[in-house]
């Protein structure tokens, strides 16, 4: 791979890696992947070395840095695993996110040396942009290190493959991920993290509150809650009767209180780059303080985006959470659901979960998700069995198309208005799970505990039938219904080893309408 960008520069990829801001030169990195749930053992005992995981079929190890460097280990739900090479032997490193890319200036660099103590950085340099200072990663020094296995590749990354990474590395450091929202006629759109909470139903009702954007209150966590109706707080109409007495609502948790953001319906969740939201001019929308764009999402048309930050420091906002007022009789309630999200997310963040039917409801941690696809109108069929339906192209991509009701041993629904696909990245490749219906984005309130008083273990998945029923039970959301939490990578994984060896597969001819 030609490392060179402008002149005098060289062109790296920034990753934010073992807590430390680092430049790696693309002429090493080869790719860069979703960091998997667990890592094989390998018969090596070495520092930071995490054991094993499948990239394509190849057995890599993966390096975690951090207690090279003096720090423990840190796992967290959306670190991804960095592939470096020297053009002969690669090995995988453990990294926290994708930062892009940038050339680096190779006059500006400053070599780096330490007494008697074999260092991982060859040099340092300041980022342009942002003013901070960069470690530029000695990848010999990485792959020298004693103990540490590597294994061994073909020749270094050329020409077009090298401009695919840099654009993959630009892609993954500036993606949002927007919950879609219809109100009425207009489709908003905001940040997943920024959403406590979705509710089925929030119909309000009258209050001393009601009046301008405050349509009433409802109940959520043993408190009455404002209920705002949000095209009103843009400037943009009112959402219309027959639909604020039967819509959604979307939670948002201010610090001191929660508001509901009345909806129509929770649309989808869609990734997008932050590039592709585009700017809106401030005189063309009622509040361009609460707007961050405008986005074109295939299917769904163009959508508002919201600055879920701006939102939550609204002041008309933060003075309708502040009002919130506790349910007579509820204080015992709220406080051992409180304690039980404590239990559950005890020195961790709490994950948020998504809400779907199979059948039955189930929940799986939203970050396992990609993306959510509409039900397509047609795919290739691979006529392997009954649970892969066929193949289906999607960004470049193919991907397995699989009825996850099937998998589960449950009743196969024909599809309908609700029917939709989640997408799910497994060791570097996607997986689609046809599901009947999506339910909602909720936060964790209850998790199975283990012997240990922490969650309860989640043991090795041996076969995709008795997932459903193996599955550890969750709390989400404000109500008490416990769900099977589904582990879509892992069983993703399953149904591919019990495909590959015909286990669960009938040969029975498949359909495009299935």
């Amino acid at each position: 791979m030609t490392e060179a960008g402008a002149a005098g520069h060289v062109v790296c990829g920034l990753l934010s890696l073992a807590g430390v801001d680092v430049a790696l030169p693309l002429s090493a990195l080869r790719e860069v992947v979703p960091a998997p749930d667990d890592f094989a053992d390998l018969p090596v005992r070495t520092p930071g070395l995490l054991g094993a995981m499948l990239l394509r079929g190849v057995p890599l190890p993966v390096l975690d840095l951090r207690p090279l460097l003096g720090t423990p280990s840190v796992r967290a739900l959306d670190q991804v695993v960095v592939i470096i090479s020297d053009g002969g032997q690669q090995l995988g490193l453990l990294a926290d996110a994708v930062r892009g890319i940038s050339e680096v200036d190779v006059a500006q660099r400053r070599a780096v040396r330490a007494s008697g103590t074999p260092l991982l950085l060859s040099h340092t340099v300041r980022h342009d942009q942002t003013d901070t200072v960069l470690s530029v990663l000695d990848v010999d020094a990485v792959l020298a290190l004693p103990g540490v296995p590597t294994v061994e590749v073909g020749g270094p990354v050329l020409g077009a493959e090298a401009a695919e990474l840099a654009a993959e590395l630009r892609s993954s450091a500036s993606r949002r991920t927007l919950t879609l929202l219809q109100c009425g006629t207009q489709v908003l759109a905001l940040d997943v993290d920024v959403v406590h909470t979705t509710l089925a139903h929030a119909a309000a009702r009258p209050s001393v509150l009601s009046g301008a954007a405050c349509l009433g209150v409802t109940d959520f966590a043993g408190r009455e809650v404002a209920v705002l109706d949000p095209l009103q707080l843009l400037g943009l109409g009112t959402l219309p009767p027959t639909e604020v007495s039967t819509g959604a609502g979307v939670v948002l948790d201010l610090g001191h209180g929660y508001v509901v953001l009345a909806v129509t319906a929770v649309l989808d969740i869609v990734r997008v780059l932050a590039d592709d939201v585009l700017a809106v001019p401030r005189f063309a929308v009622g509040r361009p303080d609460l707007v961050t764009g405008v986005v074109d999402v295939d299917g769904r048309g163009q959508c508002l985006v919201l600055d879920g930050g701006a939102l939550r420091a609204e002041r008309e906002l933060v003075t309708y959470a502040s009002v919130n007022t506790e349910l007579a009789g509820a204080a015992a309630g709220v406080a051992e659901q409180r304690d039980g999200a404590a239990a559950a997310v005890a020195s961790r963040t709490a994950p948020a979960y998504l809400t779907y039917s199979v059948g039955v409801d189930v929940a799986s941690r939203l970050d396992q998700v990609v993306e959510i696809l509409p039900y397509p109108p047609a795919w290739t069929p691979t006529n392997v069995g009954d649970s892969l339906l066929g193949i289906l192209v999607h960004r470049r991509a193919a991907v397995p198309v699989i009825q996850l009701p099937a998998v589960l041993g449950q009743p196969r629904l024909e599809p309908g208005p609700s029917t939709c696909l989640l997408l799910v990245e497994v060791d570097g490749e996607q997986v689609a799970f046809v599901v009947d219906a999506l339910r909602g984005i909720d936060s964790l309130t209850w998790q199975e505990p283990g012997p240990d008083g922490g969650p309860a273990p989640r043991g090795a998945l041996t076969s995709s039938a008795v997932a459903l029923r193996s599955a550890p039970l969750v709390g989400v959301g404000g109500g008490d219904k416990l769900l099977p939490d589904l582990d879509l990578p892992a069983l993703a994984r399953r149904v591919g080893v019990e495909t590959a060896r015909g286990g669960r597969a009938s040969r029975t001819p498949a359909t495009t309408r299935a």
